[in-house]
């Protein structure tokens, strides 16, 4: 007899296909309707993941409202608003009444909800950071969270005892999940490592600080200005990777005179070739990815660029005018699937009455 030591788990996460079922099960929503529900619950950062995991922002709602308001997050409740909604459709009871019921329902829960408006703010305000907090400080151990630049509206790590400590990191592109325990803590420089998901690549993890050893990279010489050299001077086109930003680029070493440089993709091993491009002079390069080498002219303005434009656009034309009209008909398709959503949302927020802090939070 084989004895296995197990420990009890906890029961399966819901995917969206199981909680669309569960929906239906409980009369929330209809079939047009319920995937949209949840798709807002993720837009709003209720949701995170899939399968669907609450964030922390989605439990501190529903924790306060079930403090303050418990009614509201009953499925009781919201089968209730539906099933008027539904009476409506049939012509058994008309919008206004529907309306006018619902406000009246909801105005009764805002008197708990008004007198513990500052629990709220501190509640979802707590709630907020937690979710935004992707590791520790290294250097006064306060957390760092994602923050929004005010000029450029870009994401970076700030340190929450700014202004006592100034430390800050850029984020690469992409969604910045935290990794939890020691994995989360780089071993090299203290900083937190992050999981980055990039939009259709696969996802790496990295430690956020750009001056940590293993972001590193070294300079590799690509080829020669073509603009100092016919300038008479000579200058080399150097691959670096800036400890400030984190970004890739290739810049002259006579920067300052003739201002030449290029970007470079921001992942992957990089080559020098020693080769030039035909059309525009531009050193060619060799970028390693977990898909396979490629190779590159690093000018943006390439003539060359152009030319692949126009004959995928020649191809296209092509296709006995399947393309074409699949291009005509895309905004339109497109707005009339918009126009649909908004008036979904539209009419789920309606009920609710215009100071209720569920509708400020979101």
């Amino acid at each position: 007899m084989a004895l296995d030591a197990k420990q009890t788990e906890p029961p399966a996460r819901y995917s969206q296909g199981k909680l669309i079922q569960e929906m239906e099960k409980r009369g929330l929503g209809t079939k047009s309707t319920r995937a949209s529900i949840i798709q807002r619950l993720y837009d709003v950062k209720y949701l995170k993941n899939d399968p669907a995991e609450p964030s922390k922002l989605g439990m501190a709602i529903i924790d306060a409202l079930t403090s303050y308001a418990p009614r509201v997050t009953t499925p009781e409740m919201t089968a209730e608003l539906e099933g008027d909604m539904t009476k409506v459709a049939e012509g058994a009871d008309t919008q206004t009444q529907v309306v006018d019921h619902s406000r009246a329902l909801l105005a009764g829960m805002m008197d708990g909800l008004i007198d513990h408006k500052d629990d709220l703010s501190e509640a979802i305000a707590d709630a907020v950071t937690a979710d935004a907090k992707i590791g520790v400080c290294p250097k006064c151990g306060r957390d760092l969270v994602v923050k929004t630049s005010a000029k450029t509206r870009g994401s970076f790590a700030g340190c929450m005892g700014w202004p006592d400590c100034d430390v800050t990191y850029p984020l690469p592109k992409g969604r910045i999940e935290p990794i939890d325990g020691e994995a989360g803590v780089c071993p090299e420089c203290g900083a937190p490592r992050v999981k980055v998901h990039p939009f259709r690549n696969r996802p790496y993890e990295t430690c956020i600080n750009p001056a940590c050893p293993t972001n590193r990279e070294p300079d590799i010489v690509v080829g020669e200005c073509a603009a100092c050299k016919a300038a008479g001077r000579h200058g080399d086109l150097v691959a670096h990777k800036s400890e400030k930003s984190g970004k890739r680029f290739i810049r002259c070493t006579n920067y300052d005179e003739c201002g030449t440089s290029y970007p470079l993709p921001q992942r992957g091993e990089l080559h020098a070739t020693g080769e030039t491009c035909p059309e525009c002079g531009a050193p060619i390069v060799e970028v390693v990815t977990q898909r396979g080498p490629w190779r590159i002219c690093v000018n943006m303005d390439c003539p060359s660029r152009e030319k692949k434009a126009l004959s995928g656009a020649q191809l296209v034309s092509t296709q006995e005018g399947v393309a074409e009209r699949r291009v005509a008909n895309g905004p339109r398709l497109v707005g009339a699937a918009a126009k649909v959503l908004y008036a979904l949302a539209a009419k789920m927020r309606s009920p609710a009455p215009d100071g209720c802090p569920s509708r400020r939070a979101l």
